[in-house]
């Protein structure tokens, strides 16, 4: 198993349902319909992976893995670093 939390790993589903809610960016529909969220760098990510009972150099792998796939800050991660990680 890899040093850092990618999309095949067996607890990425509960990182992303975390890191969408309240724990995270906190998706909200408002009463026009448009979704709203909060982004705070990678501040999210950190305290859900170490919530999640992963040691310093893990979360540290994690991060830096989600940023060489578009993760820049917690809602790029859930924009962008699974499906740039994709196989064919």
């Amino acid at each position: 198993m890899s040093h850092f939390l990618t999309p095949d790993h067996p607890q990425w589903d509960e990182f992303v349902i975390r890191l969408e809610g309240p724990e995270g960016c906190d998706f909200q529909q408002d009463s026009y319909g448009k979704t709203t969220w909060k982004c705070c760098g990678h501040g999210g990510a950190t305290d859900i992976l170490t919530a999640m009972g992963f040691d310093e150099q893990f979360v540290a792998g994690s991060l830096l893995f989600f940023r060489e796939h578009g993760g820049y800050c917690d809602c790029e991660i859930l924009f962008n670093v699974e499906a740039d990680c994709e196989y064919p």
